[in-house]
């Protein structure tokens, strides 16, 4: 799954653990750890960026704007004639609320909702868990979702909230639900709750609302398990990436194994380059489908 050619959004260079982007038309200079080689443009270009990350001594870091952006600044994403607005946010660590390798991933979503959809005579029940600023739980909701946003930061459940708004998706649509990512999945088990489709993105580490810890390595076979516990046997999907070095494609394909799916598929998350072929990695991923689409 890999992003390129995108209207609002260029990957000019990356190297030496930087990459320089074009982000709805502000020039960024950010942090790449992937980006072990050497970049190829001049430094000249790198010189004309407007935003810069710079990296402090504790581990954060901060930007540092030639041009402060506009606070209205969005990310403008395309689908099936539809316009979704997303918002932008320069935050520390380099971020800025969307994360552009996931656009494939977006895309996917949308349709697999938008056939289930047709096949159901309903909205589905899907989960976006780990789900950040919401980018994908708008994409499902505008293919026809019922969506529940599930995330432990008060701050991005609101970040979402805006991007919403701004893009004209029914408020009833999608449920954001402040909490746990394995504590929502243990409690729709109890509550036999079950959904049509599940989206995780865990990160390698964290922490839930109750300062809940969350190790890839450690927990996610268990979260795993708990996800397929709640999805339904038949007509249901599941979408799991990971960003936590050493985890190869197959041992995550491995972690889905079930006897439920009637296809699955493994790969690689990257953006190719704005003018040249190279690819820079972003993750990988795997999925699972309990049905067969035409």
């Amino acid at each position: 799954m890999i992003t390129e050619n995108l209207p609002f959004y260029q990957l000019l260079d990356s190297g030496l653990g930087r990459k320089l982007e074009v982000i709805s038309g502000i020039r960024v200079n950010r942090p790449s750890p992937q980006a072990i080689w050497k970049p190829l443009v001049k430094d000249t270009e790198w010189n004309l960026v407007n935003s810069n990350v710079i990296r402090t001594k504790d581990g954060g870091g901060k930007w540092e704007h030639k041009k402060d952006p506009s606070p209205g600044l969005t990310f403008p994403f395309e689908i099936d004639g539809k316009t979704l607005q997303f918002k932008l946010k320069f935050t520390s660590f380099g971020h800025c609320g969307v994360f552009f390798e996931q656009i494939p991933v977006w895309e996917w979503l949308y349709e697999e909702v938008k056939y289930l959809k047709q096949k159901l005579g309903r909205a589905p029940k899907v989960v976006n868990l780990f789900g950040y600023t919401g980018c994908a739980s708008l994409v499902m909701a505008a293919a026809g979702a019922e969506v529940f946003h599930v995330d432990s930061s008060k701050g991005v459940l609101d970040w979402g909230k805006e991007s919403q708004s701004l893009s004209r998706i029914d408020e009833k649509s999608i449920r954001w639900v402040q909490g746990d990512a394995q504590e929502f999945i243990r409690h729709s088990f109890k509550k036999n709750f079950t959904y049509d489709g599940i989206l995780a993105d865990p990160p390698s580490w964290g922490h839930g609302v109750k300062k809940e810890v969350w190790d890839f390595e450690k927990h996610i076979h268990l979260l795993v398990e708990g996800m397929l516990s709640v999805l339904n046997k038949d007509n249901s999907f599941l979408f799991l990436s990971s960003h936590t070095q050493g985890v190869q494609m197959e041992a995550l394909k491995n972690l889905i194994y079930d006897r439920r799916w009637k296809k699955t598929a493994c790969g690689e998350l990257g953006v190719k380059h704005q003018n040249d072929g190279r690819i820079l990695p972003a993750g990988i991923y795997t999925t699972g489908q309990s049905y067969l689409r035409p």
